[in-house]
């Protein structure tokens, strides 16, 4: 079969995240970083890596009375400004990265560690150079892949960070994603039918808040193993002008919004246009009768804590249109594993 490798640690995900979230309850390798510690967080990260960094930020920035946000590796790289010395400002920089070998990141840490900032190194390889320069080293072995394209290294690092950074409540909730995945993973038939309605050949991900990062994630995950045209928005701003190129052969996926009766309302506009609609995470049972699919939380939680679950169905997605394609995602075009410039 052809992407069996792919599929495999697709499938793998919710059992990893027992194993990660247990070791991580007990304490082995897990960094001593606080962030009382600091004034600023700088998450960085190429690719999926910058997305992670992304919910890693908000993740943060909903939880404490700090400066939080992510910058792609190649702008600190690229960019004097952020590697500005601030010896005022007390900096952390949480580098991201599944091999720990992108050049662009490396390039950046230096300039980074050079500017007085403390890295934290976040890889899935122990024996990275990332880990190896960083100040401080947080090794997801768990989320380790043969594969090419990330996904159980995504959802581990994130729920890693998730741990690192959170409320005894976040903590107690992480508890609950292993089975909460299990359940999304039962959705698979219904996706892989949804997917086998039409020849699709766009695809549209609306995202806001916690859930706009893994809208980006999905996007690109159709990208990268079925070689489709695929985008990510803000949700309602699919409303000023991108709609203008959604037609019958479209699938739309929203995230459910905060406020459901405009999730429902931008639901109906695209319907109106022609585009299939696929709605994940709580409350997406609000949305039947106005989505095709309709794939809701196992329970009612913050979305940025269940975010792993949610990516899940559309990861499934990607997989399933890559197979209507003949695409093999296991090895996609035109990519490598690592990036090294």
């Amino acid at each position: 079969m052809i992407g069996l490798t792919t599929w495999n640690e697709l499938l793998s995900q919710p059992d990893t995240w027992q194993r990660l979230i247990e070791r991580l309850d007990r304490g082995p390798g897990v960094p001593a970083v606080s962030l009382e510690d600091y004034d600023e967080v700088i998450a960085l990260g190429s690719g999926t890596s910058y997305y992670l960094a992304l919910a890693a930020t908000d993740h943060i920035r909903r939880r404490w009375l700090i400066d939080a946000r992510a910058v792609p590796s190649c702008e600190v790289m690229l960019d004097a400004w952020e590697t500005r010395p601030a010896p005022q400002r007390r900096r952390l920089a949480l580098a991201i990265s599944r091999s720990g070998e992108s050049s662009e990141l490396l390039a950046a840490i230096t300039a980074l560690q050079a500017a007085g900032v403390v890295v934290l190194g976040i890889s899935c390889v122990a024996e990275s150079a990332l880990l190896a320069r960083a100040d401080e080293a947080f090794l997801i072995d768990e989320g380790r892949e043969d594969g090419l394209v990330m996904l159980r290294s995504f959802t581990s690092m994130l729920i890693a960070l998730q741990h690192l950074f959170g409320t005894e409540d976040d903590r107690a909730a992480l508890r609950a994603l292993p089975d909460a995945g299990r359940q999304a993973l039962t959705h698979n038939d219904e996706v892989r039918a949804l997917v086998k309605r039409r020849a699709f050949n766009r695809f549209v991900f609306l995202g806001s808040g916690s859930s706009y990062p893994l809208a980006l994630e999905a996007s690109l995950k159709v990208q990268e193993m079925s070689i489709s045209t695929s985008e990510a928005y803000h949700s309602l701003e699919y409303r000023h002008g991108p709609k203008a190129t959604a037609d019958c052969d479209t699938i739309v996926t929203i995230f459910t919004l905060s406020d459901a009766e405009l999730g429902k309302s931008l639901a109906r506009d695209v319907k109106a246009l022609g585009a299939t609609v696929l709605v994940v995470g709580a409350g997406a049972e609000l949305y039947a009768g106005i989505a095709d699919l309709v794939i809701p939380a196992v329970h009612d939680a913050d979305p940025g804590r269940v975010a792993p679950v949610d990516l899940l169905p559309l990861q499934v997605l990607a997989f399933e249109t890559a197979m209507r394609r003949g695409k093999n995602p296991d090895a996609p075009v035109n990519l490598s594993k690592v990036v090294i410039l």
